[in-house]
């Protein structure tokens, strides 16, 4: 990397920032991804048998929508929670994908992206530092 663009420690400074900004992000990837693994491995319950239980309890929600005569209240609790699982099936829809084989050579293949962003990130910061103490105060 060239550092001469970076003129002043107030360039430094800022172009620090931007990059501790860009390695909070992929550090908070590779925690949640280790979240995710962890999460996964730690789940007796197969994925199958949870997207029964969320497609049955959705199936409740749409028999209770049904019901004629519902109060406002009611009505909006069921809507949300119909939503709510909605949402949970699309997660457990995608995790079953990603236990397949190109799905998941794909998902390794974003993790070492990242890992690998992260070494060329703390790599440049320490070249910024560098740059920033040979620069007059």
């Amino acid at each position: 990397m060239d550092y001469s663009s970076l003129t002043d420690r107030a360039m430094c400074d800022a172009a620090t920032a931007e990059i501790e900004f860009e390695l909070k992000t992929y550090t908070t990837r590779v925690a949640q991804g280790e979240l995710t693994d962890t999460r996964s491995e730690r789940t007796a319950t197969s994925t199958t048998a949870q997207l029964a239980k969320v497609n049955a309890q959705i199936g409740t929600q749409d028999i209770l929508l049904a019901t004629p005569g519902l109060d406002a209240e009611t009505l909006q609790a069921a809507t949300d929670e119909r939503a709510a699982l909605l949402v949970r099936r699309t997660a457990l829809t995608k995790r079953n994908r990603l236990a397949s084989g190109l799905d998941r050579f794909l998902a390794d293949v974003d993790a070492e992206q990242v890992t690998a962003q992260v070494a060329t990130l703390t790599a440049v910061k320490e070249g910024i530092a560098t740059r920033r103490a040979a620069l007059p105060a």
